[in-house]
């Protein structure tokens, strides 16, 4: 019988700390904000799931733009900011970082396969239009019920009673818990000399299979282990510079 184990699909450093993270699932690419330190603009980054990186440090000019998804080889932008007026816009990017289209005229309201959802800068409320990431084109309704495109799963908190692997184990507050096909996966903090151990253990539906050391040496717990796409998780370093991924 062969033993089953995780394995380590990438590692990733970063610059500067992450600022967020959005995944297309179809396409199996993976975006990332990082804030410069002094403009404090966005600089973008993709890599595909086995770690391949297909845009590195594409800096954008103005501090006020912000990563909302990847689809369809296509990064989403919204121009944001915390003062009025605020400039709207909506801009596209493609692999390359390279503009597909800037809508400055419409502010985003939301995401959804295949579309962004819009509304022109001179209306408070109604009139939305819809965006179609692949063709540029705009249009009043889509014709059909939009859905949510995001596969990320994220671990919930568990508060019932431990499996008996893992009630020898000195777990530091709550553990996590999620599923990938039929296994479960238990993320947990232990502590150590003062500082703290993040792991993670595999198991089916009766016994433990493995158990992974994923971070180490912290000097606080982390309130998120990491989000899951299937059976492949993403975890982000304690200092916020890289991110790490198993196969599970």
């Amino acid at each position: 019988m062969t033993k089953y184990t995780t394995f380590k699909t990438f590692e990733k450093n970063f610059p500067y700390q992450i600022w967020k993270i959005v995944a297309d699932a179809a396409s199996r690419q993976i975006a990332v904000e990082l804030r410069d330190t002094e403009s404090t603009c966005a600089i973008l980054y993709i890599f595909d799931f086995d770690g391949n990186e297909l845009l590195k440090h594409k800096e954008i000019d103005e501090k006020e733009w912000t990563l909302e998804s990847i689809q369809h080889h296509t990064l989403i932008l919204k121009r944001v900011g915390d003062t009025q007026p605020v400039k709207e816009g909506i801009l596209f990017l493609d692999m390359q970082g390279t503009p597909r289209h800037l809508w400055q005229e419409y502010t985003w309201i939301d995401t959804y396969r295949d579309v962004v959802k819009v509304r022109h800068r001179n209306f408070q409320s109604g009139f939305e239009e819809y965006i179609d990431v692949k063709t540029l084109e705009k249009k009043a309704n889509t014709g059909q019920e939009q859905e949510y495109c995001s596969a990320i799963k994220m671990p919930v908190p568990y508060s019932g009673n431990l499996p008996p692997y893992l009630q020898h184990v000195a777990i530091q507050d709550l553990p996590w818990i999620s599923r990938a096909a039929d296994r479960i996966l238990w993320s947990y903090h232990t502590k150590e000399h003062g500082h703290y151990h993040l792991n993670l253990s595999v198991a089916d539906a009766s016994k433990l299979l493995v158990t992974q050391c994923l971070l180490s040496d912290m000097p606080k717990m982390i309130p998120q282990p990491y989000f899951q796409i299937e059976n492949q998780i993403f975890l982000m370093s304690y200092n916020k510079r890289k991110i790490v991924s198993y196969l599970v």
